[in-house]
């Protein structure tokens, strides 16, 4: 029995959980073991409970198998006291999710890449940081302030993480920093290079994060496993979200040094579509099909549903943010989509 943990969170996020959940039900039909338990996070928990994140979750994930997220934020919460996001990055901090791997992978453009997110330190969570008030000029100013830091453990980890499935792909691994201009990079660089030297038949490449944004567009299939920070990792997958069509397509897991894993699509929780029935499910969709992988260690299943969204978009059907990179395509909703999907799946299963 899998003990999963929904927590559909805010914007988008339960509209395209909803799909994440066909499928699941078809499973459990089907045979498989799964336990559905939803919770809060976000924006909805401050409503509930005037908390991005509950006591009451932390106690329950302890008792949890995997958890899926949908996603956090969104305008009504903007002049919060509370921030939704604080809720998701206090959830990967306190269960040490140190690792986010985001694959970057298109079948019809010929695009297959991971990122290896470091996602528990730098400047998200270096301290100090906050508002501050001084003299400048006479001028009382406001100024703020956030640290960036990392120590060689927590590069290390991430560099063992990164070198390994660079073993079990193309050998290559590229390390994207701005160690010409920072001292956390500068370390990040030199403990990454120590680390290699105990995978010697990885090819190891570095290149600043100015350049990176030009060359993964420019020249992609040269890339294979990216490791990079906390805050770069950010920014690169959502730029990489322009090779594969549309940002609600990329899908991520989160790990720590125990068993638990965190599901999530990369795409924010887009409020401007909130309610439309037309934000891209297929995010959500592969990150399901992660979990079959990583967490049911099936790769039939796994296969399976791979193929039976990458089948809905050949025949052309696909939501209204996908519709410059299909041939033919045939715009249908978030609920469509999901029902397609499921049909073909469910023939498979």
């Amino acid at each position: 029995m899998i003990n999963l943990l929904i927590l559909p969170g805010d914007g988008i996020g339960p509209e395209i959980i909803k799909q994440v959940i066909k499928i699941v039900k078809s499973c459990i039909y089907t045979g498989y073991k799964i336990n559905i338990i939803y919770n809060y996070i976000g924006g909805i928990s401050i409503d509930k409970f005037n908390t991005p994140i509950t006591n009451n979750l932390i106690s329950i994930i302890k008792y949890i198998d995997t958890i899926f997220l949908g996603c956090v934020g969104g305008y009504k919460w903007n002049h919060s006291i509370f921030k939704p996001e604080y809720g998701l990055l206090k959830l990967r901090k306190k269960f040490n999710f140190f690792t986010n791997i985001r694959p970057i992978k298109c079948p019809f453009k010929n695009i297959d890449i991971i990122i290896v997110r470091e996602l528990n330190g730098g400047i998200y969570y270096g301290k100090p940081k906050g508002f501050s008030k001084q003299i400048i000029n006479q001028i009382p100013t406001w100024y703020a302030y956030n640290t960036k830091i990392y120590n060689e453990q927590e590069i290390i980890r991430l560099a063992r993480i990164s070198f390994n499935l660079a073993l079990n792909r193309k050998k290559k691994l590229c390390s994207i920093d701005k160690s010409n201009v920072l001292e956390t990079f500068k370390l990040w660089k030199k403990t990454i290079n120590y680390v290699h030297k105990f995978y010697n038949k990885v090819k190891l490449s570095h290149i600043y994060i100015d350049y990176a944004t030009i060359d993964l567009i420019k020249n992609f299939n040269k890339f294979d496993v990216i490791i990079t920070s906390n805050l770069f990792g950010d920014i690169i997958s959502d730029l990489c979200s322009l090779l594969t069509g549309s940002l609600g397509m990329l899908p991520s897991i989160s790990i720590n040094n125990k068993s638990l894993s965190l599901f999530e699509p990369c795409h924010g929780s887009a409020p401007d579509i909130a309610n439309k029935n037309i934000a891209n499910p297929v995010g959500a969709l592969l990150s399901l099909v992660m979990m079959f992988e990583y967490v049911l260690n099936d790769f039939k299943l796994s296969n399976n549903l791979y193929y039976s969204i990458y089948k809905v978009l050949s025949y052309g059907f696909c939501t209204i943010d996908m519709k410059k990179y299909i041939r033919n395509f045939k715009i249908v909703s978030t609920e469509e989509f999901g029902d397609l999907v499921n049909h073909f799946f469910i023939i498979n299963v």
